[in-house]
């Protein structure tokens, strides 16, 4: 083979293996680990909750016209959200384990409200609606009495002057 011969092969082999390699993926390929990390920063739980007054409708065809008055009542509209306090009582990776604290949280104080709280990647049970740092230490004390020993306080955004008893309806979003 000549030593033109063997050029052009070179360049015709050279110019296939940059025209395949430019035709590839320029994205980069990510571990299993990578995507599920990538996944949870970018995931809000609350997007795929129901619209509360959605769920109360459907019960209010199938029951009737009676509980649509006392559903209505319950529902006065969203609650003002203003600076305040909350004690966080527990935090996880896992939902399971926060949504089984927040259960045992609202038994043992069943005149408290307690919030499930998504900030990638923990799951966070943060209970109260205090607008003073005062409230919050009362109920952080009660709370470390009945077990939950590592909860403190944190500032949050909480519902102004909510009846006793009366979930808040859902605002468009509740978290920053």
């Amino acid at each position: 083979m000549t030593d033109r011969m063997r050029r052009k092969v070179l360049l015709v082999v050279s110019a296939g293996v940059l025209t395949f390699h430019g035709c590839g993926s320029s994205r980069k390929t990510l571990s299993p680990e990578e995507e599920m990390r990538e996944y949870e920063t970018q995931f809000n739980p609350s997007e795929y909750n129901p619209d509360v007054k959605t769920i109360v409708s459907e019960e209010v065809r199938s029951e009737g016209a009676h509980e649509e008055k006392q559903i209505e009542l319950a529902h006065p509209g969203p609650a003002e959200l203003v600076s305040g306090f909350r004690v966080q009582i527990f935090a996880s990776t896992n939902i399971d384990d926060a949504a089984g604290q927040k259960e045992a949280a609202e038994a043992l104080f069943p005149e408290e409200r307690f919030y499930l709280v998504y900030d990638p990647p923990s799951y966070k049970i943060r209970g109260g609606n205090f607008l003073s740092r005062f409230e919050a230490d009362n109920f952080l004390r009660r709370v470390s009495e009945r077990g939950f020993r590592d909860a403190w306080i944190v500032p949050d955004r909480v519902h102004k002057a909510l009846p006793p008893g009366v979930p808040p309806s859902p605002p468009n979003s509740d978290r920053k």
